[in-house]
């Protein structure tokens, strides 16, 4: 191998010192380099003496002897390290010998008593059985590896698993007391959205089972609005578990903005208090309005409150819309105002007399 060209590979810092590189005559800087580094490669002790050993040959500008030194490295380096480096640190010496044949003999004589004597058949055959089972090792690390992969995956599917059956469980628990809620008219379409959405994540259904609710019970979607918006919670859902959860809460953004972009007609809430105030002045009473879906909380008819649609969508404008809103929030004023709710049977008691004699008990 040439000691000469070729530029310096990889970081040598380590083993060469200020000290090493400046007795290197300048014009062979980098081969030292580049020789100590290939010497480091193979064993980084033996890096570190042919760093502190070769500026010597260097400085004695005998190439044939830096290429003889480093050949005898090699050699020893690959019986045993630590051999070679003593013989790495004694060879330059030895240089001076006058018989050179006894450099060549001080390696061969390290080197077979570094390897000692053939190995008897017995250690053969152990170092072949060896070399097969460390074969059949390396072959089976791979499976061993996956082994491991699928069980902590198995694992995680089975604690998935058993947080869907709990959430289940609860959404069976759940679900009665709102099916008893629900209108009649909404139940198919109610039952099809929330089977959709349990078979994607239970937890995500408990909180569509009380949202769908609300949205069918109050008018405030129809049912091909609340098919499109369980679809959009859907894909939602597929990307981010925990988004999605909140989706089908009504506890995102996204959520109101797909349920104001399906709402069909004009919402009451919109406009409802201009809708008091117009009650409160027609009927000269103090006059709450309340929707559709607020009549599990209050009577229908009463003298203190107008139901009304949630939504109102007999015309395509909202401003036809707003219009029969008034006019519905008018013919409610008007009941309040001639005491329509406040009228009983006792106030007349001369026609409850008179229907009773003419048609019997109970006419009236």
């Amino acid at each position: 191998m040439s000691t000469q060209g070729g530029g310096a590979a990889g970081n040598v810092g380590m083993y060469v010192g200020r000290d090493m590189l400046a007795s290197v005559p300048e014009e062979r800087r980098e081969d030292y380099l580049r020789l100590v580094q290939e010497i480091s490669d193979l064993k980084y002790q033996l890096g570190v003496e042919v760093a502190r050993q070769l500026p010597r040959l260097f400085q004695d500008h005998d190439d044939e002897a830096i290429e003889r030194y480093l050949d005898q490295v090699r050699v020893i380096a690959e019986v045993g390290w630590k051999s070679g480096v003593e013989v790495a640190k004694q060879l330059p010496d030895l240089y001076h010998a006058p018989d050179p044949a006894i450099t060549e003999a001080y390696v061969a004589i390290v080197s077979e008593a570094t390897v000692g004597p053939p190995d008897d058949k017995e250690t053969q055959a152990y170092a072949a059985e060896l070399e097969d089972l460390e074969r059949e090792l390396r072959e089976i690390e791979p499976k061993q590896q996956r082994a491991t992969e699928l069980k902590s995956l198995l694992a995680a599917r089975d604690r998935r698993d058993e947080r869907r059956r709990k959430h289940a469980q609860e959404l069976a628990a759940a679900l009665p007391p709102i099916l008893a809620r629900l209108r009649p008219k909404h139940r198919d379409c109610y039952m099809h959205e929330v089977r959709l959405v349990a078979a994607a994540d239970p937890e995500a259904a408990l909180e569509a089972a009380n949202t769908m609710l609300d949205l069918l019970n109050g008018e405030r979607v129809s049912h091909d609005g609340a098919a499109e918006w369980v679809r959009r919670g859907l894909d939602v859902l597929e990307k981010n578990k925990e988004v999605g959860r909140g989706y089908f809460r009504m506890g995102s953004k996204y959520s109101l903005e797909v349920l104001e972009e399906l709402r069909e007609g004009l919402a009451l809430r919109q406009v409802a208090r201009v809708l008091k105030l117009y009650a409160t002045a027609l009927s000269g009473r103090d006059v709450a309005v309340r929707g559709t879906d607020e009549m599990d909380a209050v009577d229908r008819f009463g003298p203190e409150h107008i139901i009304l649609p949630s939504d109102m969508r007999f015309f395509e404008d909202d401003d036809r819309n707003f219009v029969a809103y008034k006019v519905a929030a008018a013919h409610g004023a008007a009941r309040i105002e001639f005491g329509t709710y406040r009228f009983t049977l006792d106030e007349i008691p001369d026609t409850v007399e008179d229907l009773t004699t003419k048609y019997g008990p109970g006419a009236a």
